[in-house]
């Protein structure tokens, strides 16, 4: 609880000493803030939508998967943003747009895009629980809003299409391909098949050869369709995997590899599911059959299930992800590795189906085996010609009529009237900034101001009470104020000083005071001067000005410089020249002495204070600062008790932590006399009190 007083004190302090930052910095904020109102260009709003649907699209029955989820909304977000297209916006912008929109340039309307984008001012953002995604544009020009709202959305559209119609019509390109092959082994089949008929003119197959050819035939053609549709597949990942760098493919291996022990169950009940499918076949049973249609639903479900338990790892984010854009890219690579792990296994099974009816071909007469070979190789390459034929036709329809996943909601209209400037919100967001500045700045410059500000500080470093505090005295010299002013607040101070002191002598009289100071300036001869007339108003008190270098007392007490303590010391004078200022003795400095120390480390003085001691209660001694010369530091050691000067506000803190060893090793530091202090501001609690007890 002390410890959060303290803390409360320190930033209270920090208030008082820095308010002239933070009031100066909360008035530079509303002037600007006025002004920002009075200059601020007009802002224009505007702002289009779209959505994004899911469509797959596919040869094959092999879907695209690109599901419409949280992270491919995303992804959609961040092409959006993306540089390549702010590009295509401004390079699409019409030279109309350019000149409503006062742009010189394209390459000007591309910087300011993307510094709009950078700023904030285009917010591209999907609603919420819904595949939209709302384009806000705020502009200076209501022409560059509108053109740019409705260009990012009119060219994301495009790009879409084309990135859609680009994967269609590499699947169609394949296809085509492999048309041309299977048009020209199919002539070849038939030339073939032609001239061996015309060489065995009375060669005819059998009922029996002729139904097992059928079949063969049949699961040929299916065999060649399974191995067509692999190979597009294996298109189909190699051109998701062209989108992804180096890293991104090893990241796909990666991630491959941890979901493959997930899996693998599903995985065999897949391969052994397609392995009892063609044992059923090659048994005889028809594709219709009820039992060949109840594995072929459990295969269904289990490539099914496949698919779940990938889309369930991603969305549980066991998959890793560092490059997070990228999500549905690795996806859509695992979901088409799983259909053409699928499709390998059905190959598999179709194949052994092939070696068992090949194997019953084996026992016909070569003559009718032959043409039925013929005959089946023209049928099993007929079918799959037809088949591709179809597929073929298919990618074309499909690649005319592709519209992409994007389409467009509502235009963004041209709006004319400016908005209105929320000036509450932003007058305190304004007072808000100017106050979080202030602050900071108060506390950057109090920190970093190395003098001592506050008792608590001293006391921390030398480990020594506050004696007393002194207030600031502006443009007065006030060497003897207590006495002109006896009943004033600096007076009080003093007296409560001298109070202080008496309680914290080890002795029954205070003896011998050294009061010194770290530097020049900080008040010593004026805390000397008040102090000592405050203990001769009740005891019999001798000032003494040990400062032979610069003294000052001399003059404010009205008496000569000489003769005093050096003239005494050097041995000119049997007696130390006392002289009686209002009350009070005092015993000036004396001439000028070209080694002060010495006089003052003499026996001489050392046994002046014995003698002195045995008449006065109270001697004060004013010594030069603790840095200046050596002086204070032999004095030290012939005084009962010393006392520190500290100015407030002006003594530095690593001076004093410097002089802490020399002002502790006589183990005589009394305390630390706080001079030079604003009541006003620093301790208001002070004239409170006062005021309250005097009143």
């Amino acid at each position: 609880m002390h410890e959060d007083r303290v803390e409360l004190e320190h930033y209270i302090g920090v208030f008082r000493r820095r308010w002239w930052i933070i009031s100066s910095v909360m008035v530079l904020t509303l002037v600007f803030s006025i002004i920002y109102y009075i200059k601020a260009p007009p802002v224009y709003e505007t702002s289009t939508t779209m959505l994004i649907r899911q469509k797959p699209v596919g040869i094959f029955g092999t879907p695209n998967y690109q599901v419409v989820s949280g992270n491919e909304m995303v992804n959609h977000t961040l092409l959006l943003k993306s540089q390549s297209l702010m590009k295509m916006v401004a390079e699409n912008l019409p030279d109309s747009a350019l000149a409503l929109s006062g742009l010189s340039s394209r390459e000007e309307a591309f910087r300011r895009i993307l510094s709009d984008i950078y700023s904030g001012r285009i917010q591209i953002e999907p609603l919420r629980n819904s595949n939209i995604i709302k384009i806000t544009v705020q502009e200076n020009n209501p022409y560059m809003a509108y053109y740019f709202a409705n260009g990012i959305a009119q060219n994301y559209q495009k790009f879409d299409i084309q990135n859609k119609k680009l994967q269609v019509s590499a699947l169609k390109e394949f296809v085509e391909a492999q048309l041309k092959k299977m048009e020209k082994v199919l002539k070849e089949s038939e030339e073939k098949l032609k001239e061996y008929k015309k060489k065995h003119l009375t060669l005819e197959i059998s009922s029996e050869t002729s139904a097992l050819v059928e079949k063969l035939t049949d699961f040929e053609a299916e065999y060649q369709k399974l191995f067509v549709e692999k190979e597009a597949l294996k298109e189909r990942i190699t051109l998701v995997q062209s989108r992804m760098d180096n890293q991104q493919k090893k990241l796909l291996e990666t991630t491959w590899e941890s979901i493959l022990p997930l899996i693998e169950d599903l995985r065999n009940s897949l391969a052994e599911l397609e392995n009892e499918r063609s044992r059923l076949l090659i048994q005889g049973f028809s594709k219709d059959d009820p039992k060949v249609l109840s594995i072929q639903k459990r295969i269904d479900n289990t490539r099914k299930a496949l698919k779940d338990k990938v889309s369930e790892l991603f969305s549980s984010d066991e998959t890793p992800d560092p490059v997070g854009n990228i999500q549905e890219l690795l996806k859509q690579s695992i979901l088409l590795k799983i259909d053409l792990a699928a499709l390998e296994a059905k190959e598999g099974a179709y194949k052994k189906i092939l070696e068992k009816y090949r194997a019953k071909l084996e026992s016909i007469p070569d003559k009718e085996i032959e043409l039925a070979r013929l005959e089946r190789e023209r049928k099993a390459n007929e079918k799959i010609y037809m088949m591709l034929l179809e597929k073929s036709e298919e990618a074309r329809i499909t690649e005319a009529s592709e519209i992409g996943d994007v389409i467009l909601l509502d235009q963004a209209p041209l709006v004319k009237t400016p908005l209105k400037l929320p000036k509450t919100k932003k007058t305190i967001f304004f007072i808000f900034l100017g106050l979080i500045i202030s602050l900071g700045l108060a506390f950057i410059v109090d920190y970093f101001d190395p003098s001592i500000k506050s008792e608590e500080e001293v006391s921390a470093i030398l480990k020594v009470p506050a004696l007393g505090l002194i207030p600031r005295m502006d443009g007065e010299d006030g060497l003897l104020y207590v006495m002109e002013h006896p009943d004033s607040h600096v007076a009080e101070a003093f007296r409560t000083l001298r109070t202080n002191i008496v309680l914290s002598s080890p002795k029954e009289k205070p003896g011998v005071i050294l009061i010194t100071s770290l530097t020049t300036g900080e008040g010593k001869s004026f805390v000397s001067s008040n102090l000592a007339y405050s203990f001769s108003l009740s005891k019999k008190t001798l000032l003494i000005d040990a400062d032979m270098r610069k003294p000052r007392l001399y003059q404010a007490m009205g008496v000569e410089r000489t003769p005093g303590l050096s003239d005494y010391l050097s041995g000119e004078l049997k007696k130390p020249p006392i002289v009686k200022v209002d009350g009070l003795d005092f015993l000036p400095s004396g001439s000028s002495s070209p080694s002060p120390v010495e006089l003052l480390d003499s026996e001489r003085m050392r046994k002046l204070l014995i003698d002195l001691k045995e008449i006065y209660d109270v001697i004060i001694l004013d010594s030069p600062p603790l840095f200046s010369v050596a002086d204070a530091v032999v004095l030290s050691a012939r005084v009962d008790s010393m006392a520190l000067v500290i100015s407030h506000g002006e003594t530095p803190r690593p001076l004093l932590l410097r002089a802490k060893d020399q002002l502790t090793s006589q183990n005589n530091l009394l305390g630390f006399i706080i001079n030079k202090v604003n009541i006003q501001r620093e301790y208001r609690y002070y004239h409170y009190y006062r005021r309250e007890y005097t009143s």
